[in-house]
């Protein structure tokens, strides 16, 4: 397919455009354009053949248009024979229909070629799109008018060595031939091209009207066109041709562009056939010849004038149309990007170096602490310190770094708000393309607060720390006493109460490994088991837990309201308290513990384990709950997580665990909540 002048392409001589007719069309497209002659010739009109018939001038070309042909084909030898035929019908001597028969062909092909290469968008030049902009009327009738003049000027200049070449050579001769085929090719090519344009469309189609007008318009539109023309054709002695352009002009500027062109070819033949009847305006010039030249020229000019008018109209409705469908489109833009930014966990901050916060999203606000308050004036006067404590200087912050095109990615910074406190936070900053309007450097600041993640890294360092230490002590002691035993063994004097004592320790040290680990796994999975909750019996559990640790009577337990929680987790939370009310007792004491349950309120179910042991400490009373905390751990052996994974397990339920001491004397209360079940 050939490309048009905005792609630079030129036609593929090897496939050719693509072909509408077939050769069928061809011959019939030959037989019209000799028969043309038939049509237009008068006897006593003083011209040189072919090239004062009208419409031969535009057929010829739609011709090779629709069939997509090559100039070495036998459209070619088709068009040659019509046009040969044609000039012998019009009365031209064998030789001069022979000379204006070739100068027609090349005018022809000529026109072809420039339409392919400079129009090739439009549809039938090798594109899919009609006559819509006034830069395509200008190339059209570029080519035309480029075209037409190659076949007058070889034309004129081939007829200058026959017999009557000072007919051929007149001025006003030569100016008809171009005039009758430009005005032809003007009319019938832009009304073919529209018209084969919108007959393969798919439907829809738009209406032929055009937008806006009316069919009551359009009537009162063509009676406007009878009416000045037929005043300006009948009355020729009066000078009313001025009238006749604003029909051209009317329905340029209010119908679309195929109606426009379909009335521009009308009134092209009525009055190309009015002049050569003798009628109008133009008829009334003493020359016949320049008359009808001058009616050409007319003709042209409306053409041009209607299309100018109406692709100029079309093409600012597709501007406007574009317009508003980029105002839309940036609407749309602009609400998904607040919807993005808005929806976003991270904060999101564009600032500038005059300090203006430009966006800024909820996360920012809620990030620091600020909310709503989050303006300019704040975002830059917050302080802000590495881990290590060290408070950073205005240089070395994430914005002004940024603001100076560095990338700042993943950096950890403490930052201190009034009324918040301090907060842990990621940031990330990028710089953006300068603010060319305001000569403003920008840049896009991204928040994410790690304050919790700090924290539990910091735990879990803690943690590793502490199993590390707890998990080597026993380790030790393992090694050591399987030592002490392989020496007594090396020795061959192990005594078998001393191999029961080393064996007894080892046990011990092993026991107290599995049992860490055991807490643990209780400590890993506590926070992160799944709920399945259903109505929970707790005198029945407190009673199945005392079984286990076989110091059922040593455990009392009064009934409690049934709950809504978790079994397995309600069993663990009674099996570390009670646990524990067994190991901390004072030497040589035994334990007395007890459990009892109330409801506080509609929702809430209060259970309470009540010792008599050594109690807690009331400096620790809130910290016991602390991973790895241990109120008494000279004294006694525990890995500090029993009472943590007792709080997360209440906590998750919705309820609050407290430790307080017994009111009657010795002792501590362990105090949790946990939903009702009927609540």
């Amino acid at each position: 397919m050939g490309g048009g002048l905005g792609a630079g392409a030129l036609p593929d001589v090897r496939m050719g455009p693509r072909a509408y007719v077939g050769l069928a069309g061809a011959v019939c497209f030959a037989v019209v354009v000799a028969a043309s002659a038939l049509v237009t010739h008068r006897d006593d009109f003083v011209g040189f053949g072919f090239g004062d018939l009208w419409p031969a001038g535009g057929l010829p070309i739609v011709w090779l248009m629709l069939r997509g042909a090559r100039v070495p084909s036998i459209d070619t030898v088709l068009l040659g024979a019509a046009a040969l035929a044609a000039n012998l019908i019009a009365g031209a001597d064998t030789d001069l229909a022979a000379v204006f028969a070739v100068a027609n062909t090349v005018q022809c092909w000529v026109a072809v070629l420039l339409l392919r290469r400079w129009c090739g968008e439009l549809w039938g030049f090798g594109g899919e799109r009609a006559i819509s902009r006034p830069r395509d009327v200008a190339r059209l009738g570029a080519a035309l008018c480029l075209a037409t003049a190659v076949g007058t000027t070889l034309g004129s200049a081939a007829a200058a060595y026959l017999p009557g070449a000072d007919v051929a050579l007149e001025p006003v001769a030569s100016g008809l031939w171009f005039g009758r085929n430009l005005a032809s090719a003007l009319m019938v090519v832009a009304l073919a091209v529209l018209l084969g344009h919108r007959l393969a469309s798919a439907p829809p189609r738009p209406s032929l009207r055009g937008a806006d007008a009316r069919p009551a318009e359009l009537v009162v539109a063509i009676l406007f066109t009878i009416a000045t023309y037929g005043l300006a054709f009948r009355f020729d002695e009066l000078p009313l041709a001025f009238p006749l352009l604003a029909a051209t002009v009317w329905f340029g500027a209010r119908f679309s562009t195929l109606l426009s062109a379909a009335h521009s070819f009308v009134v092209g033949i009525a009055t190309a056939l009015l002049t050569l009847g003798g009628l109008g305006p133009f008829a009334d010039v003493a020359d016949t010849d320049l008359g009808f030249m001058i009616a050409q020229f007319y003709v042209a000019t409306i053409a041009v004038t209607g299309l100018a008018i109406a692709t100029g109209r079309d093409e600012r409705q597709a501007l406007a149309d574009d317009l508003r469908q980029a105002q839309e489109d940036a609407v749309y833009e602009a609400s998904m990007r607040a919807a993005v930014i808005g929806s976003m966990v991270e904060g999101v901050l564009v600032v500038d170096e005059a300090g203006e916060l430009l966006v800024r999203n909820a996360a920012a606000g809620r990030i620091l602490g600020l909310g709503d308050e989050l303006g300019s004036d704040v975002q830059f006067s917050l302080s802000s310190w590495t881990l290590d404590g060290v408070q950073l200087t205005d240089d070395e912050r994430a914005t002004t770094r940024a603001l100076r095109g560095e990338t700042v990615e993943g950096e950890l910074v403490v930052v201190r708000v009034a009324d918040v406190g301090e907060r842990v936070l990621t940031i990330s900053a990028v710089p953006l393309p300068r603010d060319e309007a305001h000569h403003r450097a920008r840049a896009l600041l991204l928040l994410r607060d790690t304050t919790t993640e700090h924290t539990h890294r910091e735990e879990l360092a803690a943690f590793a720390g502490v199993v590390a230490h707890d998990l080597r002590n026993p380790l030790a002691a393992i090694d050591g006493w399987t030592e002490m035993i392989a020496d007594e063994l090396d020795t061959g004097r192990l005594d078998t109460d001393l191999a029961r004592e080393f064996v007894s320790r080892v046990r011990s040290s092993s026991r107290r490994m599995r049992e860490l680990i055991r807490d643990l796994l209780a400590h890993a999975t506590s926070g992160s088991r799944a709920l399945a909750v259903s109505r929970v019996d707790v005198t029945a559990i407190v009673h199945e837990v005392a079984s286990a640790r076989h110091v059922g009577g040593l455990v009392s337990a009064e009934p409690v309201p049934a709950v809504h929680a978790d079994p397995v987790l309600v069993r663990q939370v009674l099996d570390n308290l009670i646990g524990n009310a067994v190991k901390y007792v004072a030497p040589g004491e035994e334990p007395e513990i007890a459990v009892r349950g109330r409801r506080v309120d509609a929702r809430l179910v209060a259970v309470e384990v009540v010792d008599h042991g050594i109690g807690v400490p009331a400096a620790d009373r809130e910290r016991i709950f602390d991973e790895f905390h241990r109120a008494h751990h000279r004294e006694y052996e525990g890995s500090g997580l029993g009472l943590s994974i007792v709080r997360r397990i209440v906590t998750r339920h919705g309820g609050t665990i407290a430790a307080l001491p017994n009111p009657a004397g010795q002792g501590s209360v362990f105090r949790f909540t946990l939903p009702a079940y009927d609540a």
